[in-house]
């Protein structure tokens, strides 16, 4: 998926019907800064994270203003794992990374609750709408 920053695509989570909205981030600067600093996230929208190679990924939320999931995605876009209900973090001193279990090509960081409301689960894929 040719991408840059601040692309938008939907995607359509498998079997079960629903899309999803994502904006994109492939940009060293883009990747580390993701959603920190915005206010809120409206449900049913997240942040596509494009990372350079297929691997165990790791993100931090220093300056996050809300709970989020996020969806580990390999190169074909399968779900691999889902971190669910990762809170932000008290201060940047103290501010865990969360990983992915197994290695990933993407990630889509959503508001906290979406990867059980729209479906995601391990296994399934994921396509890019025309």
């Amino acid at each position: 998926m040719p991408a840059k920053d601040g692309d938008t695509y939907i995607l359509n989570i498998g079997s079960t019907g629903k899309t999803f909205k994502v904006e994109t981030v492939v940009s060293p600067p883009a990747l580390q800064r993701g959603l920190s600093g915005r206010p809120s996230l409206a449900s049913g929208t997240g942040m596509l994270f494009i990372f350079q190679a297929l691997s165990k990924q790791s993100m931090w939320m220093p300056d996050m203003r809300f709970p989020l999931d996020i969806v580990w995605l390999d190169e074909n876009l399968s779900v691999v794992s889902i971190t669910y209900g990762l809170q932000p973090c008290k201060t940047t001193a103290d501010c865990p990374s969360s990983s992915s279990i197994y290695s990933a090509k993407y990630a889509i960081e959503m508001p906290q609750g979406d990867a059980a409301k729209y479906g995601f689960r391990d296994g399934l894929s994921l396509t890019v709408l025309p």
